[in-house]
């Protein structure tokens, strides 16, 4: 690899490639695409997932599947999904063993907005593999119609998961270190007038990554916190009959019409690419950066500006 500024040029020699099978050659291109995404990360950090140990919430159908199939081709050695919908569950774990192995992931059946459901996942997990090394915080919802239920899971289930991973993870707390990655969206930092509710819960998400991301806690539990912000992905959530159950008409007559044919008209990204944004972010990712994954193109961290640099002339 070369690079003249923040611009990097990959080349591998011709004699080489003729010798690549499909396997290898895909192996070679998501390590050639990682290492352009993180050329421009300031951070020094990296990462073998070989022999880790993750607990990924909502893992078992859209984004949250798709970082744990990310999880696992990586060499992650046992992934546990936490859902409240065994039958998926089940389907979701049949299709990866038949994938990548089976015994590779587990199911834990917990609503991640009941703190002491979640805990007792996590200590499960914990027992079943003999340790913890990655918590993606990813299970959410979009509701208008239940604002509360629509917060607890958002928001209040991303502080349980961002705390327990912390306290189990936590060096000084007897574990070995890890990575907590919360799921925002760009929603969190652009707000969606469609779905205040929501944008609100991904801002707080975004906050709380950022702040648990300080180095004074880096410093004392070897945990980094990092932040994923997906752009529109093509998930059962944004299919038409469940989005449009999510919006509210309430105070904006036709909103639900209006909103759905934004999302329509919209570019979806796979939820694969969310799985390539956080293996990325593993990699290269500094505790308490911000990342953005759109369009399905390589993620990108961003600069929250200080408040001073936001303010009106």
């Amino acid at each position: 690899m070369f690079c003249h500024g923040t611009v990097c040029h990959i080349q591998f020699p011709l004699s080489v490639l003729r010798h690549l099978t499909t396997k290898m050659l895909q192996t070679v291109i998501v390590v050639a695409l990682t290492i352009l995404a993180c050329a421009s990360s300031t951070s020094n950090h990296s990462y073998d997932f070989i022999g880790k140990f993750a607990l990924v919430t909502g893992g078992n159908r859209g984004i949250g599947l798709g970082i744990t199939s990310a999880l696992l081709e990586n060499g992650v050695k046992g992934v546990t999904m936490v859902h409240i919908n065994p039958t998926r569950s089940k389907e979701a774990v049949d299709s990866l063993g038949a994938q990548f192995g089976q015994g590779r992931v587990i199911v834990l059946i917990a609503d991640v907005s009941d703190e002491k459901q979640l805990e007792e996942a996590f200590k499960k997990s914990i027992a079943h593999w003999g340790g913890l090394d990655i918590v993606i915080n990813n299970a959410g919802v979009v509701n208008e119609n239940n604002p509360v239920r629509l917060t607890n899971i958002n928001a209040i289930g991303v502080m349980h998961g961002t705390l327990l991973g912390m306290r189990h993870m936590s060096v000084a707390k007897g574990g070995r270190g890890g990575v907590v990655i919360n799921i925002s969206s760009i929603y969190g930092i652009d707000h969606l007038f469609a779905s205040p509710v929501y944008s609100a819960t991904k801002a707080y998400v975004l906050g709380l990554g950022r702040a648990f991301g300080h180095e004074s806690y880096y410093d004392q539990t070897k945990v980094r916190v990092l932040t994923l912000c997906p752009g529109l992905t093509d998930t059962e959530l944004l299919s038409k009959v469940p989005f449009k159950m999510g919006i509210s008409n309430e105070f904006i007559p036709d909103l639900i019409e209006i909103a759905y044919a934004l999302v329509d008209s919209s570019y979806l990204q796979s939820p694969h690419n969310l799985g390539r944004a956080v293996t990325v972010m593993l990699q290269c990712g500094a505790s308490g950066s911000v990342w953005v994954a759109e369009d399905e193109q390589l993620p990108y961290e961003i600069d929250i500006p200080v408040r001073t640099a936001m303010k009106k002339q």
